[in-house]
């Protein structure tokens, strides 16, 4: 058994006077990458978006700069659209997927800004997003039965210049079965790990996962998800196809997220076998 790939997503949020600023690196046995925008921390327009690929496979997707396009616009919730018009499939499609993952960043960076962003206090802000996000994951999804509030689980935790770490990271081990898979998530609010084995046709065999850090204990029983991903071709699986069995209002968007972070990399480790 030996490691065959590893794929990581590093992004991190801090302050600077009035400024947010955002950058996700990306860091793989393939490619090497990063975005970074730079945002008014009351609007959170933005100011300045750039990305870059380093390192990718026979340098077809290096390249990167200055979008200005996305001056002004709201790095936020529906910025979705405008990424997908003003950044297309520039670097594969990887130059959209980092700033999208900036944008990430910045939302959950918001909890400790949400004065300057409008909200007289943290009640006011727990209900703000317990309305704009019902039903959009099992958390929020059962209100009614969770111990504590979003700003109740973050208590007395105030930061000045460091607001938000995430790490993603994905390591696959070669085994006389197949693939070994560990992807894991870690965050300044959540740490979970999802385990697959993927047989050597590419299917998957055994999917498990558990939660080391949630808002709420309600957060543990969406692992119980993570079964249905038996039997699936793992490498041909988009993320609208993982969410339909471990997203929406039963599910949990990082629990999505691992899987098609793995997905990606199954379907690089197979393209690299292709190429050998």
């Amino acid at each position: 058994m030996h490691c065959i790939y590893h794929a990581t997503y590093s992004t991190t949020v801090f302050r600077r006077d009035d400024e947010l600023w955002s950058q996700c690196v990306y860091l793989s046995t393939d490619t090497e990458a990063a975005g970074m925008l730079r945002v008014e921390v009351s609007s959170f327009h933005v100011k300045e978006a750039r990305w870059y690929v380093y390192r990718s496979p026979g340098r077809a997707l290096n390249g990167g700069g200055e979008v200005p396009e996305l001056h002004g616009v709201e790095a936020f919730v529906h910025i979705g659209p405008v990424l997908q018009q003003q950044v297309g499939e520039q670097g594969g499609g990887l130059a959209r997927e980092l700033l999208a993952e900036c944008v990430r960043g910045l939302m959950q960076a918001e909890t400790f800004v949400y004065r300057e962003r409008g909200f007289a206090s943290a009640e006011e802000y727990d209900d703000y997003w317990n309305d704009a996000l019902k039903d959009s994951c099992h958390y929020f999804s059962n209100l009614d039965r969770i111990a504590q509030s979003w700003m109740e689980y973050i208590g007395g935790d105030v930061r000045d210049h460091s607001l938000y770490n995430r790490v993603k990271s994905t390591n696959i081990l070669d085994s006389d079965n197949g693939l070994l898979i560990n992807a894991n998530f870690l965050d300044s609010f959540h740490e979970l790990t999802v385990n697959i084995t993927v047989d050597s046709d590419g299917t998957v065999g055994r999917c498990s996962g558990n939660y080391l850090r949630v808002p709420d204990k309600i957060c543990f029983e969406s692992s119980e998800l993570l079964k249905k991903m038996a039997g699936k071709k793992i490498a041909g699986l988009t993320k609208k196809d993982i969410a339909r069995d471990l997203g929406f209002s039963a599910g949990c968007t990082h629990l999505v997220d691992l899987v098609y972070d793995i997905s990606q990399a199954v379907a690089a480790v197979e393209e690299r076998k292709h190429q050998a």
